[in-house]
């Protein structure tokens, strides 16, 4: 063992390095305000970790002369903040110089405090006036509350509580959105930095590295543990001792490796157990590779002991870990309030090691769960690879656009590999071209036809009159413009809708026919075969494969029923019909008939490592399907690639266009769905969910497009996939469960799942999982994920979505086996 190195082990240097430790994982708070404006949180050198004191540090001053200002206790020597500005100023962005005045408040930190998200711990920096120049004249504000502003203020300056302080009074004025001032426009004003927090990478590294099993309540049957499973952790190892793998987490992003022929030395450290804290011995070597001082140590991975070694003297039990896994992922669950669960837990022992706070256990259950082997749990066993229905959600978890960095690469993005494609707009797409007239028939069957109300007595005269201008309308408008488009047509209406009160199969039929809709939304290219099946011969035989045309199969099977055969006209209709859906599916192929070809995907991008981090971890795009083609660019279609926000367009879904022009939904995730209630993926959307996320989802994963896909808002992406790849989606049919079926009041039968459940009952269980998929299940995490940054909300949503997956599919294994 080198003395040296033993010397400073109990010394002040080692207590440092394990602050700046923590301030690097943060674990400790070292906030850049403004410029070289910081706010520090204290250390509880006898503890190792942070104090939740907060206090301000300033520099000033040239290179040569510069001038550290630190307001915390030991603020008059060289206190550990002044230390670590001095050894990472580089790491601290102090050259990002911003002009002006500090402003006068600053909202810097935010942590949930209860279970439900509904209060959090609010951290101010806040000036005594707009006139007051320097830090001496600002105090820490803390409020423990709701973000109204209702709880408990508390303030730095001679610990004031209460309206008596004007730190206080500011820092509620601008809470309560009472401020004389707007964000963001003069010196002097409120900011809320909360969601600007620089995140480093370095966080995620422990000196911990191999991998790990996944917790033994959710292990799939196929999968094997990758080491003896230790025992819980009740008694603390005497030492832990150094092996072959032990490594040091090198400043430069690589690792240093045991050297059996180098000194030795140990110390303290604390295992945190489910239920206490033990203090033991560790093994280190002191790291070659890194500056000198720094004084970085290569550690032992304990991962056979069930531990995790984070920081050579933070060191946590695998069962632990797996806990707050089990508790997030089975109810609303952020770190906070566990944590508290945890620290009470800890000090029914007397005499004990206190738990640790939130920040530290935050960054220690990060890297953690990314080394946990959640592989293979994106596929359903009974779905298979490439599922014939999917069901696409875009679920409302934002992280906030100021957290979104360069390296988010959803599959919306058009890389510069990306293929060119031909197609280009296409109007006129509908069952009947002119839209005028289509409204004229929709407003005709709405109000009734020709059949007036006898209940309504008190209204009869008027009803006689509407009915008279509506006869006026049928004769001389809509008899002619429906002849002209098919005889049939036109007789087919005359029997069932002209005289008399308008029938409810017949009206679902032609209020179909009338919509605003794209023929390829109620007749797909299979759909399309079987219709000319029938109409060559019409059988009740070949009716039955008329399923997938619901409105046309009810009216045919009903008088069919009623009368014995099929009517000459319904049948010119469906022949009709059949020509008209032939005619705008062979004019889309023709605007596109190059096939998409498949395309040789970098290694990196296949295998999904880039050094230690795994490729989706930065991209945020997690699926178990590999990349096998880039999403291409269409030249000829003007607004391609484009958020959907816009004007409501005549005619369009108004729910679609309420949605996403109006409330301008921002951040979230868009994840794939068997109708089993199994994840396949998902991605992270940088602004606004839209048709591209599922759009380019399926075009860069799916070798063959899916057969049937739910979404929300079906109605708008059928023709945005239909216009953009018509050979690849010409088998797909784009349909709205009934979950979300409410709000789509200008969308015809056929936009929806429940249409086609009524006449095949194999479709019935896909209507009630799609509820219960992205809503009832990744909605449960919103709350915590609103408080992180990007990376962690990545792994956040990873986690919970593996566990998600990996008990449906117990489930499924389980409930095969009662009934098998």
């Amino acid at each position: 063992m080198d003395p040296s190195l033993a010397e400073g082990e109990n010394g002040g240097h080692d207590g440092f390095l394990q602050y700046a430790e923590a301030v690097q994982s943060e674990c400790v708070g070292f906030i850049r305000l403004h410029s070289r404006f910081f706010a520090v949180e204290g250390w509880g050198k006898d503890q190792g970790q942070g104090n939740r004191n907060w206090y301000h540090f300033e520099v000033s001053g040239g290179t040569h002369q510069r001038q550290m200002t630190c307001l915390c206790p030991a603020g008059a020597w060289s206190c550990y903040h002044k230390r670590y500005y001095a050894l990472y100023e580089g790491e601290l962005q102090a050259d990002q110089v911003e002009e002006g005045t500090y402003p006068t408040i600053i909202l810097f930190l935010k942590e949930s405090l209860d279970f439900e998200g509904n209060k959090a711990v609010h951290l101010f920096s806040v000036s005594s006036s707009d006139e007051a120049v320097g830090i001496s004249h600002r105090a820490i504000v803390k409020h423990e509350g709701s973000d109204r502003g209702e709880g408990r203020w508390r303030c730095s300056v001679q610990n004031k509580e209460g309206p008596t302080c004007p730190h206080i009074q500011a820092a509620q004025r601008y809470m309560q959105g009472n401020s004389s001032v707007e964000i963001g426009k003069e010196p002097g004003e409120g900011i809320d930095i909360t969601t600007t927090k620089q995140f480093s990478w370095r966080s995620l590294r422990a000196i911990s590295y191999l991998p790990i099993a996944p917790p033994k309540w959710c292990m799939l049957p196929h999968e094997k543990d990758l080491y003896p499973r230790p025992r819980p952790v009740r008694e603390p190892p005497t030492l832990i001792p150094l092996s072959a793998q032990s490594s040091c987490v090198c400043l430069d992003g690589k690792r240093t490796f045991f050297d059996h022929t180098r000194p030795i030395i140990r110390r303290n450290c604390h295992i945190y157990s489910l239920t206490q804290a033990f203090t033991t011995q560790i093994e280190l070597q002191l790291c070659p590779r890194c500056p000198l001082e720094r004084r970085r140590y290569i550690g032992p991975d304990p991962r056979d002991m069930g531990l995790f070694n984070f920081n050579n003297s933070t060191i946590f039990s695998h069962e632990l870990l797996n806990e707050y896994i089990s508790a997030f992922s089975s109810s609303e669950t952020p770190f906070e309030p566990w944590v508290q669960t945890i620290a009470r837990r800890y000090e029914e022992l007397p005499q004990g090691i206190p738990f640790v706070g939130g920040g530290l256990f935050r960054s220690v259950w990060f890297a953690y769960v990314r080394l946990i082997q959640f592989e293979g749990d994106k596929t359903c066993p009974s779905c298979g690879d490439y599922p014939e229905n999917v069901i696409w959600d875009g679920v409302s978890i934002s992280f906030g656009r100021k957290h979104i960095n360069d390296e988010l690469r959803p599959p919306t993005l058009v890389q510069d590999k990306a293929p060119e494609r031909q197609s280009r707009p296409c109007p006129r797409l509908e069952w009947l071209r002119d839209s005028n007239m289509r409204k004229k028939l929709r407003d005709w069957l709405f109000q009734g036809g020709l059949g007036i109300s006898k209940e309504d007595k008190d209204d009869y005269q008027l009803q006689l009159e509407g009915c008279v201008q509506r006869a006026k309308s049928l004769q001389l408008e809509l008899y002619p413009w429906l002849h002209s488009h098919s005889p049939h047509l036109k007789e087919l209406f005359n029997c069932r809708l002209g005289y008399g009160a308008v029938q409810p199969d017949s009206k679902k039929y032609l209020y179909q026919i009338a919509a605003d809709e794209i023929t390829m939304q109620a007749v797909t290219r299979r759909t399309l075969q079987n219709l000319h099946s029938f109409v060559a011969l019409p059988t009740t035989d070949n009716l039955q494969a008329l399923r997938g045309f619901p409105a046309l199969y009810t009216v045919l099977r009903l008088e069919h029923s009623r009368e014995g055969r099929f009517a000459k006209d319904t049948i010119g209709v469906a022949r009709w019909l059949y020509s008209r859906a032939k005619e705008v599916i062979d004019t889309l192929l023709t605007l596109n008939y190059a096939p998409l070809e498949l395309v040789k995907i970098p290694t990196e991008l296949q295998t999904g490592y880039t050094g230690e981090f795994r490729e989706w971890e930065k991209t945020g795009c997690c699926y178990g399907l590999p990349q096998i083609r880039y999403r291409p660019r269409y030249p000829k279609l003007p607004h391609d690639n484009k958020s959907d926000i816009g004007k409501e367009r005549t005619g369009g879904c108004r729910k679609y266009y309420e949605t996403y022009s109006q409330k301008r939904l921002t951040g979230g995730i868009m994840a794939c769905w068997c109708t089993h209630s199994i994840c396949y993926g998902f991605h992270c959307i940088p602004l606004a969910e839209g048709r591209n996320d599922v759009f380019s989802a399926l075009i860069t994963r799916w070798p063959k497009a899916p057969s049937r896909v739910v979404y929300d808002f079906a109605c708008a992406l059928g023709p945005y996939c239909w216009s953009r790849e018509p050979e690849f989606f010409a088998d797909t049919q784009f349909v709205v469960d009934g979950f979300h079926a409410p709000g789509h009041t200008k969308c015809s039968p056929a936009a929806f799942l429940k249409s086609y459940s009524a006449v095949d009952a194999e479709l019935v269980h896909i209507n009630s999982s799609a509820a219960e998929c992205g809503n009832s299940g990744v909605s449960r995490i919103r709350k915590s994920v609103s408080y992180m940054v990007q990376a962690r909300a990545i792994l956040y949503c990873w986690v919970f979505i593996s566990v998600w997956n990996r008990l449906q599919i117990l489930n499924l294994y389980k409930k095969a086996g009662e009934l098998l």
